[in-house]
Protein backbone atom coordinates (compact mmCIF):
# COMPACT_ATOMS: atom_id res chain seq x y z
CA UNK A 1 0.00 0.00 0.00
CA UNK A 2 1.23 3.39 -0.84
CA UNK A 3 1.39 5.69 2.39
CA UNK A 4 4.26 8.13 1.71
CA UNK A 5 5.12 11.01 -1.37
CA UNK A 6 7.16 13.89 -1.97
CA UNK A 7 5.84 17.06 -3.56
CA UNK A 8 9.06 18.44 -5.24
CA UNK A 9 8.32 21.82 -6.80
CA UNK A 10 10.91 23.28 -9.37
CA UNK A 11 10.98 26.53 -10.75
CA UNK A 12 12.90 27.01 -14.33
CA UNK A 13 15.40 29.66 -15.14
CA UNK A 14 14.33 31.85 -17.92
CA UNK A 15 15.23 30.07 -21.33
CA UNK A 16 15.89 26.56 -19.31
CA UNK A 17 11.86 25.38 -19.53
CA UNK A 18 12.29 22.86 -22.34
CA UNK A 19 15.57 21.76 -20.29
CA UNK A 20 13.73 21.09 -17.22
CA UNK A 21 10.93 19.49 -18.99
CA UNK A 22 13.13 16.94 -21.10
CA UNK A 23 15.25 16.37 -17.60
CA UNK A 24 11.78 15.00 -15.88
CA UNK A 25 11.12 12.89 -19.01
CA UNK A 26 14.68 11.50 -19.02
CA UNK A 27 14.39 11.09 -15.46
CA UNK A 28 11.30 8.43 -15.30
CA UNK A 29 13.30 6.09 -16.95
CA UNK A 30 16.07 6.14 -14.06
CA UNK A 31 13.15 6.01 -11.37
CA UNK A 32 11.52 3.12 -13.27
CA UNK A 33 14.35 1.09 -11.81
CA UNK A 34 13.29 1.93 -8.77
CA UNK A 35 11.25 -1.04 -6.79
CA UNK A 36 10.04 0.99 -3.86
CA UNK A 37 8.94 3.98 -6.28
CA UNK A 38 4.90 3.41 -6.67
CA UNK A 39 3.96 6.63 -9.10
CA UNK A 40 5.93 8.92 -10.56
CA UNK A 41 4.85 12.45 -12.29
CA UNK A 42 6.96 15.40 -14.02
CA UNK A 43 4.15 17.97 -14.39
CA UNK A 44 3.89 21.62 -15.20
CA UNK A 45 1.85 23.82 -13.23
CA UNK A 46 2.60 27.18 -15.42
CA UNK A 47 5.14 28.08 -18.16
CA UNK A 48 8.32 28.00 -15.52
CA UNK A 49 6.74 26.06 -13.11
CA UNK A 50 7.49 22.23 -12.68
CA UNK A 51 6.89 19.28 -10.15
CA UNK A 52 7.59 15.97 -9.32
CA UNK A 53 5.08 14.11 -7.36
CA UNK A 54 6.32 10.35 -6.53
CA UNK A 55 4.88 7.75 -4.05
CA UNK A 56 6.13 5.05 -2.09
CA UNK A 57 4.55 2.49 -0.12
CA UNK A 58 6.93 3.49 3.37
CA UNK A 59 9.27 5.85 4.68
CA UNK A 60 12.32 3.03 3.64
CA UNK A 61 11.28 3.07 -0.17
CA UNK A 62 10.67 7.56 -0.12
CA UNK A 63 14.36 7.89 1.49
CA UNK A 64 15.76 5.36 -1.04
CA UNK A 65 14.35 7.44 -3.42
CA UNK A 66 15.76 10.43 -2.13
CA UNK A 67 19.29 9.16 -2.17
CA UNK A 68 18.68 7.68 -5.74
CA UNK A 69 19.85 8.18 -8.96
CA UNK A 70 17.08 10.98 -9.98
CA UNK A 71 17.52 12.92 -6.93
CA UNK A 72 21.53 12.70 -7.25
CA UNK A 73 20.99 14.35 -10.68
CA UNK A 74 18.57 16.84 -10.02
CA UNK A 75 20.66 18.24 -7.70
CA UNK A 76 23.52 18.13 -9.76
CA UNK A 77 21.97 19.97 -12.76
CA UNK A 78 19.79 22.30 -10.50
CA UNK A 79 22.32 25.40 -10.40
CA UNK A 80 22.46 25.40 -14.29
CA UNK A 81 18.64 24.89 -14.50
CA UNK A 82 16.45 25.90 -12.11
CA UNK A 83 15.93 29.55 -10.75
CA UNK A 84 16.05 28.16 -6.85
CA UNK A 85 16.87 25.21 -5.48
CA UNK A 86 14.32 22.58 -5.37
CA UNK A 87 11.46 22.48 -2.59
CA UNK A 88 10.75 19.47 -1.47
CA UNK A 89 7.95 18.20 1.10
CA UNK A 90 7.37 15.41 1.95
CA UNK A 91 3.34 13.99 2.26
CA UNK A 92 1.48 10.89 3.65
CA UNK A 93 -0.90 9.39 1.31
CA UNK A 94 -4.10 8.47 3.06
CA UNK A 95 -6.00 7.63 -0.80
CA UNK A 96 -5.23 7.62 -3.95
CA UNK A 97 -5.48 4.81 -7.32
CA UNK A 98 -2.76 4.69 -9.89
CA UNK A 99 -2.19 2.59 -12.83
CA UNK A 100 -5.18 -0.02 -12.01
CA UNK A 101 -8.75 -0.03 -13.69
CA UNK A 102 -10.91 -2.94 -12.85
CA UNK A 103 -14.64 -3.16 -14.76
CA UNK A 104 -16.33 -6.42 -15.94
CA UNK A 105 -13.73 -9.38 -14.72
CA UNK A 106 -11.12 -7.06 -16.99
CA UNK A 107 -7.93 -5.32 -15.43
CA UNK A 108 -6.65 -2.37 -17.33
CA UNK A 109 -3.14 -1.11 -16.70
CA UNK A 110 -2.33 2.14 -18.04
CA UNK A 111 1.38 3.52 -18.34
CA UNK A 112 0.93 6.81 -20.30
CA UNK A 113 -0.92 6.63 -23.47
CA UNK A 114 -0.48 2.63 -23.07
CA UNK A 115 -3.73 0.47 -22.10
CA UNK A 116 -3.25 -2.53 -21.24
CA UNK A 117 -6.02 -5.43 -20.73
CA UNK A 118 -5.36 -8.03 -18.67
CA UNK A 119 -7.55 -11.36 -17.79
CA UNK A 120 -8.77 -10.98 -13.93
CA UNK A 121 -6.49 -14.03 -13.71
CA UNK A 122 -3.52 -12.20 -14.36
CA UNK A 123 -4.87 -9.11 -12.12
CA UNK A 124 -5.31 -11.16 -9.40
CA UNK A 125 -1.49 -10.69 -8.74
CA UNK A 126 -0.07 -7.20 -7.56
CA UNK A 127 -0.43 -4.99 -10.04
CA UNK A 128 1.53 -1.43 -10.03
CA UNK A 129 4.62 -0.09 -10.72
CA UNK A 130 5.98 -3.78 -11.05
CA UNK A 131 3.77 -4.62 -13.59
CA UNK A 132 5.50 -3.59 -16.47
CA UNK A 133 8.27 -5.49 -15.53
CA UNK A 134 6.76 -8.48 -14.86
CA UNK A 135 4.46 -8.42 -18.49
CA UNK A 136 7.76 -7.78 -20.44
CA UNK A 137 9.34 -11.06 -19.04
CA UNK A 138 6.13 -12.64 -19.77
CA UNK A 139 5.73 -11.39 -23.42
CA UNK A 140 7.84 -10.91 -26.11
CA UNK A 141 6.09 -7.24 -27.48
CA UNK A 142 3.51 -4.73 -25.51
Amino acid sequence: MTTKALLVKLEAKPGKEDEVAKFLRDGQGLVAQEPATTAWFGIQLGPSTFAIFDAFPDDAGRDAHLSGKVAKALMEKAPELLAEPPKIEKADVFTGLVGLEVSCGVAVLRRGDVRLRLRTGFASQKLGHDSWALLEQRTSTI
